[in-house]
């Protein structure tokens, strides 16, 4: 499996469960939309101090979040915004040093 959280300590929401899950495939969906879509502009805008809204949402970026919701259709505002802060970091620096960073803070925590 290419993205394997089995060696992911931290969670992406914090309140596990079915919860988390529904995060972990949200993120694992819209990474497998990147990877079939490595093109794709999936810019959007989010409120500060407002957790759970956004705008500006681009074309691709839409399409993205279908592909997302094909796996949790009744997610939260703030489900989708974790799940695609997380794909936007993964999209940046790459799956090896999301783990790194997951596990690091998790560490820190502990």
């Amino acid at each position: 499996m290419k993205y394997d959280y089995s060696k992911i300590k931290r969670e992406i929401s914090g309140f596990g469960g079915g919860y988390e899950s529904a995060c972990r495939a949200m993120v694992v969906a819209g990474l497998q939309f990147l990877d079939e879509h490595p093109n794709a502009d999936v810019s959007y805008k989010e409120y500060k101090n407002i957790y759970g809204l956004r705008t500006g949402e681009s074309d691709d970026c839409k399409l993205m979040e279908k592909a997302m919701l094909a796996v949790n259709d009744g997610c939260s505002g703030a489900q989708m915004q974790a799940s695609k802060s997380h794909i936007m970091f993964i999209h940046k620096n790459g799956w090896d040093k999301y783990v790194e960073e997951m596990n690091a803070k998790e560490e820190k925590e502990s």
